[in-house]
């Protein structure tokens, strides 16, 4: 019995622990997960083993890994929770299908939810956090429970995170840079980027939105890290829908802004991924000037508000370009809203100066979280290249 014991401890203790025993809470992705007490939580990956089993009650958070050690024989299903990132091809249906089912939400944020009777299984497709969640039921009074579990997701406290995500605001202080920028409408060839360089630290690039005027064109992964190993800082730019006041096409109305925001911010975020931007990269939603009604301007805040939480959800620097007579000044002014982190204000005055600017108060965005346009569409030649720009002085956050 002795030996029969010891064994019993020895196997034990090759069994791989989970990752965390979580009796409250968990974060992940901007949201925060109620845990029921007993639930082990494993943390997955790429190069994870841990098997997602149905037939346990277990949380598992992140993508399971290529090659999971599962038993060769496993039957049965009882409450378990799967939550993992969407993929570019999940958020493009799920966007799609939100205009076209009964709306659900999940932690105050528009998802596509569906029950799978047959599979016992509950889907919720939450494309403002970029995640599916997958949860598992058993006998049908269990489906009650796993429902109140995934409606008792919520945003995570905004400050709060693991040692890793602080390492990430650590990285996304240092990110600031000062000197002079310009943007342009569609990506410069490499030979006109290596000819510019010598007289400009930062450059413009639009990563995408159903209002660009112009398209990708040269626009790359490979153009992205050519650009950075010259020594390139980059600020990503993402053209949504605009306000309801303004001829613009297209716009979002006061009834579709939040909606608009968040969708903005999940399609913003895939595009800087795919073009190797890494989280804590900062995404900057352009919004041209537009009309002084109250109505439109609450559309507005509405609007950035909730790009920004979405953005920042999706571990990016949610960041606003706009005049700094009409977008920087409302949601410089507005109370009760999530402001951008980081700000590129239009004053075309010719003068390159980020403070001291008549329109923009000193206390709006201080810290380098500053960029000014300070003159329009003109012709300018470097190095012998010729590109038609507008010029921008950086004080502020950029990739």
């Amino acid at each position: 019995m002795r030996r029969a014991g010891l064994l019993a401890c020895l196997l034990a203790a090759l069994v791989p622990a989970p990752a965390a025993h979580a009796d409250t809470t968990v974060d992940y992705r901007g949201l925060r997960i109620s845990v029921p007490a007993g639930w082990p939580v494993y943390r997955l990956g790429p190069g994870s083993t841990e098997c997602v089993r149905y037939d346990r009650h277990a949380l598992y958070l992140g993508p399971a890994g290529a090659n999971q050690l599962c038993p060769a024989h496993v039957v049965g299903r009882t409450e378990a929770l799967h939550v993992e990132p969407l993929t570019e091809q999940t958020a493009a249906f799920a966007t799609g299908m939100l205009g076209s089912v009964p709306r659900s939400s999940v932690a105050g944020m528009p998802a596509v939810t569906v029950t799978d009777t047959t599979a016992r299984e509950i889907r919720a497709a939450v494309p403002a956090a970029g995640v599916l969640i997958t949860g598992s039921y058993g006998a049908e009074p269990e489906a009650a429970d796993l429902r109140r579990l995934i409606a008792g997701i919520a945003p995570a406290t905004p400050g709060t995170g693991t040692s890793a995500g602080e390492r990430r605001a650590d990285d996304r202080r240092r990110r600031w840079v000062t000197g002079a920028g310009f943007d342009t409408c569609s990506a410069p060839s490499l030979t006109a980027m290596r000819a510019w360089r010598d007289d400009f630290l930062a450059a413009n690039i639009y990563i995408g939105g159903p209002a660009r005027a112009c398209p990708d064109g040269r626009l790359s992964r490979h153009w992205v890290e050519a650009v950075r190993a010259m020594g390139w800082r980059l600020i990503p730019t993402y053209v949504g829908p605009q306000a309801p006041c303004t001829s613009s096409r297209p716009r979002f109305s006061p009834s579709t802004a939040a909606l608009a925001g968040q969708l903005s911010a999940v399609d913003a975020t895939n595009r800087a991924a795919a073009l190797g931007l890494p989280a804590g990269t900062p995404i900057y939603m352009d919004l041209e000037a537009y009309g002084r009604r109250p109505w439109c301007r609450q559309a507005v805040l509405t609007f950035v508000d909730s790009w920004t939480k979405g953005v920042r959800a999706l571990d990016y620097v949610p960041g606003l370009y706009s005049s700094v007579a009409s977008g920087i000044r409302d949601v410089a002014e507005a109370d009760g809203i999530s402001r951008p982190e980081t700000v590129w204000f239009a004053h075309w005055d010719r003068r390159p100066n980020v403070w001291g600017d008549r329109l923009m108060d000193e206390a709006w965005w201080a810290d380098h979280r500053r960029i000014k346009q300070f003159r329009g569409d003109h012709v300018e030649k470097h190095g012998g290249v010729k590109l038609k720009i507008d010029s921008d002085t950086v004080d502020g956050y950029v990739g």
